[in-house]
């Protein structure tokens, strides 16, 4: 499949609050950032950031926000709704190679999408690299027991301790949470939230 292309049709064709992962409240999200020490001066990467209306908050409180996405229609969107020479647009798939220099990486509902071990690796240790000593990471991905597709593509399942390994000794769990998100169309979905801090 044309990720590229499956990503941009659905951006282009969907309004955005009918999306699975809208988050019209992103209050649980916001719990976890308030833990990230000296956010107004941290450089976040939001790893695919989709039309994600979390991203007009950290524009606005973080020193500096990098929005990436696959998708360039998802990023136009963004550069049209948010006017701020603080925030850097990051077209790549991020099952790639690459590094960014960041106090904070934040993924909602996109890590979960890679589902070839090889791509999985690939995402953690661009993380690694990309993650400046004492800085944070920001899971919130598909937990086991709930769906295995979204958006037509089939997901990898995460737990705390899938976290701890694939993450390894330099990271240590500052907190985690079961979250019960209701999607746009009223079903349910069981995600799990986790923030590590990077200690070398």
């Amino acid at each position: 499949m044309d990720l590229e292309k499956h990503w941009d049709t659905i951006f282009s064709t969907s309004n955005d609050d009918v999306l699975g992962w809208f988050e019209k409240d992103f209050s649980q999200t916001k719990k976890f950032l308030e833990k990230v020490e000296n956010l107004e001066e941290a450089t976040v990467f939001v790893s695919g950031a989709g039309v994600s209306r979390v991203t007009d908050e950290l524009a606005k409180r973080a020193g500096k926000t990098i929005l990436n996405d696959i998708s360039k229609e998802a990023l136009n969107s963004l550069r049209n709704r948010i006017s701020n020479d603080k925030v850097e647009y990051f077209l790549h798939d991020i099952s790639k190679p690459f590094e960014k220099s960041c106090n904070l990486w934040m993924d909602r509902a996109v890590l979960h999408f890679l589902t070839d071990e090889k791509d999985i690796q690939e995402y953690f240790k661009s993380l690694k690299k990309s993650l400046l000593k004492n800085g944070y990471v920001l899971f919130a991905q598909y937990t086991q027991g709930t769906a295995t597709k979204c958006a037509t593509l089939p997901l990898h399942q995460y737990s705390i301790e899938e976290f701890k390994e694939r993450l390894g000794n330099d990271f240590e769990l500052v907190c985690s949470e079961d979250y019960n998100y209701t999607m746009p169309n009223g079903n349910n979905r069981l995600y799990i939230y986790a923030l590590f801090k990077k200690n070398s």
